[in-house]
């Protein structure tokens, strides 16, 4: 029965694994910054190429922003990437040192951890400047070690990554670990490591400088003395929740040579986070340094987009007792390889927009020059009126229903939309009680921007886009699913029904 039930894990996490990863974006917005004094909108994104790579060559001409669906009004569009603009970044990084990681047998000439270490040398010869990074170490027995505390020696930095070692001791498990309590006591614990990696961070803010973009960079097989994915699950949200303030993002390489079951943790904490999670399959051994060569490529080549606005929007919901509207930012990218990807970013408050004397004396001509046709006007009006008047002197109103194809409806079951059905017709349908999403449910229980349904090649994945009280896909709370024809999807109060039909 034991192994009955360890089999159905590992194959519960190893197709999470898949799913996530078939899931990555290829265009991902990071943050979002508008400056009042230039008009000038700042969108930090993520534009990769098929193989994940920062794309190289992207135009002005190649993106467009819209601002809660509607496009925004951009007199011009620089780019830059965050290299070449000098914006420092803080990184911590921690590696396992950990048993499983050194050689295990007669037939192995290299160890996982020295090509490790190997990785996060390489990693750090691609920072410079104010960037800030700090070296930790985990292993059975100690949630982390400092290699190397943070600063901007990178020289420094890299040869204490290059020689980090771990005591005699730790190399024989069974020398180290004996009885099976010990095993137990002395068990690599992974989430405690990143944790109070986490935590290091946080008690180090004061030296990182300007640096606002932050990561964590850990590499591990994930192995953790907990087995019960109910309480792994429960660990890795406390952690989320915990350091989520801090904007902290969880970049995670995961890499066994034996059992594979635990590497779903590592995905959790960097999706979570809103990071990167690359896995190296086994056979792919010697590809571990240019896979941590690939994350720092990523990190510095992140594209800077500065939008100037010939004006602002109007059409976001107004932020109570403040001159702020809040709008859902949106970018779109014409690829090198001719798809065009999307992303968004929610909640960005932009200032309401002021009066413009040159719009009225626009319409007051306009107004002017329509009364010389004012009497045709009025006179059309009242023969629609009437037209349209029925039995009993009573006007029928018409509600325009949709009846055109679609790709699949939601049928509400319970809430305040009760009985409505919503047919989806576009590549992302999005649903919260603010105006300008797909299906607004006036509830207090749902969030401006709860949750989205994307369609990708008769593929439909609904995620949950940071809402309070989350999202559940036939009563298990999700961050991002697949969905299956007849699934259940409660959002607050209101319960949906997805079907392809």
């Amino acid at each position: 029965m034991r192994r009955l039930v360890a089999a159905t894990l590992s194959l519960l996490l190893v197709l999470s694994s898949v799913s996530v990863a078939f899931a990555e974006k290829r265009v991902v917005i990071e943050h979002v910054s508008y400056d009042d004094k230039t008009q000038e909108l700042t969108l930090h994104a993520d534009v990769l190429d098929t193989r994940g790579v920062p794309m190289d060559g992207v135009l002005p001409e190649d993106l467009e922003i819209s601002a809660s669906n509607q496009p925004l009004s951009v007199s011009s569009i620089e780019l830059e990437t965050s290299e070449k603009a000098g914006e420092p970044v803080a990184i911590v990084i921690l590696m396992n040192g950990s048993s499983s990681y050194f050689i295990q047998n007669s037939d192995e000439v290299h160890s996982t951890f020295q090509q490790e270490k190997e990785g996060a040398s390489q990693f750090i010869q691609r920072l410079g400047g104010n960037d800030k990074i700090a070296v930790l170490l985990y292993r059975e027995g100690s949630p982390h070690e400092v290699v190397y505390s943070f600063a901007s020696d990178f020289s420094q930095a890299k040869e204490a990554a290059a020689n980090a070692s771990v005591p005699d001791a730790d190399l024989d498990p069974e020398g180290l670990q004996g009885s099976n309590k010990r095993k137990r006591t002395l068990a690599p614990e992974v989430l405690r490591a990143v944790d109070k990696a986490l935590g290091y961070f946080v008690d180090n803010l004061d030296k990182l400088g300007s640096a606002r973009r932050r990561f964590l960079v850990v590499m591990s097989d994930g192995k953790d003395r907990e087995t019960r994915k109910s309480k792994l699950t429960s660990k890795i949200d406390r952690i989320l929740e915990k350091y989520g303030e801090y904007k902290i993002r969880v970049h995670a390489i995961g890499f066994t040579a034996d059992d594979p079951q635990y590497l779903a943790m590592l995905q959790s904490l960097a999706n979570g986070s809103g990071g990167i999670y690359k896995r190296i399959d086994s056979k792919d051994f010697a590809t571990i340094p240019s896979v941590w060569d690939g994350i720092a490529t990523r990190i510095k080549k992140q594209l800077i987009i500065r939008a100037k606005l010939e004006d602002l929007p109007d059409h976001g919901e107004r932020v109570k007792g403040k001159d702020l509207a809040n709008y859902v930012i949106g970018l779109k990218v014409k690829m090198k390889d001719g798809a065009e990807e999307e992303a968004q970013y929610n909640d960005v408050r932009l200032p309401l927009r002021g009066f413009n004397w040159m719009n009225l004396l626009k319409w007051i001509g306009i107004v002017l020059g329509g009364l010389l046709g004012v009497g045709l006007l009025i006179g059309l009006i009242m023969m629609i009126a009437r037209r349209g008047r029925g039995g009993g002197g009573q006007v029928q109103v018409q509600q325009q229903v949709y009846d055109g194809p679609d790709r699949g409806k939601l049928f509400v079951r319970a809430g305040p939309l009760a009985g409505e059905v919503l047919p989806l017709i576009d590549d992302v349908t999005t649903i919260g009680s603010m105006k300008g999403n797909t299906l607004v449910i006036e509830d207090g229980s749902v969030s401006r921007r709860h949750a989205a349904i994307k369609i990708d090649q008769m593929r439909y994945e609904i995620a949950d886009l940071n809402s309070t009280n989350g999202v559940l896909v036939n009563g298990a709370r999700i961050h991002k699913v697949f969905l299956k024809d007849g699934d259940k999807i409660s959002i607050g109060t209101t319960e949906l029904e997805f079907r392809l039909k």
